[in-house]
């Protein structure tokens, strides 16, 4: 072999020897460069999350129960941030139309949110597709409330009546077409009533027409109702679920009183837009269940009249489908009665 061809045969060897280093070199850059790009939130990212309502309302007082460990949890700032109006459909819409980015989020409650999206009279511009779920750290049972004074002492004295003379036993609602309206729509239905529904513009009114015996009769979260029942000016008749509720375990359930009516409550569900990326939502699902399952956090939700209890990310959009494949049909029949 001349000695050109020994040359060249010799930089083609130190030319791969080289290739392969770089590649080497590459492979085990890779898996230290992999998570750093996968990593979510940065140390000191701000975060805004959206509470539809007034401050002091319910998604607001809970905001501010969740979120300091939250925040912990994520290194991150987390600033409550309130947009009140449109029956909440203002915030919601500036949720749905953040950067899908984990740095806005916030409640899309069920059953809630559906009657917002649902009744095309709040001109909604989001739906369920607008949404991502992160997971749901709380519940709020729903309960039959009628004022201290009321005639009905039970709630087989209220159904009695409801069913001997059709029509007459007011009961309020927090909006047309919202929870409170759908649940009652469905109590009647299952439980054979027919009440004379009356609407207001909040829970806050609906609750104070109770007190005042403007209404007969009001279904709602035990946490709208809490208060004056603890102070005895609301008397609770019943919890439509099958077992009694940790916050109120003195009241009865509507099965124990022999009445066959599907479990109701109000879920709280915390969403981003849609579009975030699968790691920036697993971030957010795992400070949320974190903070879920916090026990400071856990007696706290219990001082505000609301059990903690974790729903993840996939179960929560699960459900939220199923909950507006049930419920939709109700809203449009409630829509289309005068």
């Amino acid at each position: 072999m001349n000695s050109y061809r020994r040359l060249t045969l010799a930089a083609l060897a130190a030319l791969a020897a080289a290739s392969l280093a770089a590649c080497s070199s590459t492979a085990e850059a890779s898996p230290s460069a992999e998570p750093s790009a996968e990593a979510w939130p940065d140390a000191g990212t701000t975060i805004e999350w959206i509470v539809p309502s007034a401050a002091g309302a319910g998604n607001d007082i809970l905001a501010r129960i969740v979120s300091p460990v939250m925040q912990e949890e994520l290194d991150a700032t987390i600033k409550v941030v309130n947009v009140e109006g449109g029956s909440q459909v203002i915030g919601l819409t500036q949720l749905a139309t953040s950067d899908p980015d984990g740095t806005t989020l916030g409640p899309t409650n069920l059953p809630s949110i559906l009657g917002r999206y649902l009744d095309p009279a709040k001109n909604a511009t989001f739906d369920r597709e607008s949404f991502t779920p992160i997971g749901a750290f709380a519940t709020n049972a729903i309960v039959i409330a009628v004022g201290a004074d009321s005639p009905y002492e039970t709630v087989e004295d209220l159904f009695e009546a409801a069913k001997s003379d059709p029509g007459t036993v007011t009961a309020g609602t927090d909006s047309r077409a919202g929870d409170d309206h759908i649940n009652l729509r469905i109590l009647e239905n299952e439980a054979d009533l027919e009440f004379n529904i009356v609407h207001y513009n909040s829970g806050a009114d609906k609750v104070a027409a109770v007190l005042s015996g403007e209404i007969d009769v009001a279904l709602g979260g035990v946490s709208s109702f809490f208060g004056p029942y603890k102070a005895g000016d609301i008397r609770l008749l019943a919890v439509i679920n099958d077992e009694p509720s940790e916050l109120i375990p003195d009241v009865p359930t509507l099965v124990s009183a022999g009445y066959d009516v599907a479990p109701m409550d109000s879920r709280f569900v915390m969403s981003v837009a849609a579009g975030t990326p699968d790691n920036i939502v697993a971030s957010l699902e795992a400070a949320l269940q974190a903070a879920a399952e916090d026990p400071e956090v856990v007696e706290k939700l219990a001082g505000a009249a609301t059990v903690a209890s974790w729903m993840s990310a996939e179960e929560a959009a699960a459900t939220w489908e199923d909950r507006e494949t049930e419920i939709k049909p109700i809203i449009e029949e409630l829509l289309a009665t005068p």
